[in-house]
């Protein structure tokens, strides 16, 4: 079974002080995107193999679900995974996270265990903080850890994707986030009924904290706005930036404009 795993973007990333637990209370609206997947392919085999380049085996999240699914069925499931890289890492665009989501539902079906959305999502908040919107996906607003979901609405958008060749720890963006004097408080703000009105809703508590780390961060900023872009976000902890587009037409004109040699990607979300 051959699955998309989509990147994701937190339109709105709120982030509360370090928790007794090491962990920061989240409210965040998650979006999955149209335009840039990791391909993952799950297949029943003699033994488990999880194929990535660059992370391989153990080391690579898809592992770790496979354990949870194991712990969950009560048997081994010896299962190959390959998984074919487009979203770079340590960018905050999920992708470790949605590869880990696609095996838990590619593991469920070739496996035959028909354990349902609730408890795959269950699963998935043992793999990591993410798993369980990329189980789910659609535009959800995530508390807790991230793993808390709500259905939510956003309006339909693009983003030009720009990246660094530089990534960001997410634990580093963290720990300096604990550093900087605390962001203003929640407003309880939904998002905007129309693309044009995002440009004063988006908001992302760690940009100060991944500035501070990588102030070369802001000439990607810079370029995505003199192309045109309506707002310009750090996509979860970065390194990866957003520029936000009311249309796709607007975001490719813009990316055509774009002074900027490294990765880049036009990408679509919200919507009904």
């Amino acid at each position: 079974m051959t699955l998309a795993a989509p990147a994701k973007l937190n339109l709105r990333l709120l982030v509360g002080p370090r928790r007794d637990d090491g962990y920061h209370p989240l409210r965040t609206l998650m979006v999955a995107l149209d335009g840039l997947a990791d391909t993952v392919t799950v297949r029943p085999a003699p033994e488990r193999r999880v194929r990535c380049a660059g992370v391989e085996g153990p080391a690579n999240l898809a592992w770790r679900a496979l354990d949870a699914l194991e712990a969950q069925a009560g048997r081994p499931l010896p299962t190959e995974v390959v998984i074919d890289k487009r979203i770079p890492a340590q960018a905050g665009l999920g992708g470790g996270s949605s590869d880990a989501a696609a095996t838990l539902l590619g593991a469920d079906r070739v496996h035959g265990l028909g354990l349902g959305a609730a408890r795959l999502e269950r699963l998935a908040a043992e793999v990591g903080s993410d798993v369980p919107f990329f189980v789910r996906g659609g535009v959800q607003w995530a508390g807790g850890r991230g793993e808390r979901l709500r259905p939510a609405r956003a309006p339909r958008f693009a983003a030009l994707l720009v990246k660094p060749d530089a990534g960001l720890s997410t634990g580093a963006v963290y720990a300096a986030f604990d550093r900087l004097a605390p962001p203003p408080p929640d407003d309880g703000a939904e998002p905007p009924p129309a693309a044009d009105g995002l440009a004063g809703w988006v908001r992302n508590d760690l940009w100060p904290a991944a500035l501070a780390l990588a102030p070369g961060l802001g000439a990607p900023a810079r370029a995505l706005a003199a192309a045109g872009a309506r707002a310009v976000l750090l996509c979860g902890s970065g390194s990866c930036l957003a520029g936000l587009f009311p249309a796709r037409a607007d975001a490719e004109a813009a990316a055509a404009r774009l002074r900027w040699p490294g990765f880049r990607a036009v990408v679509e979300g919200g919507g009904p």
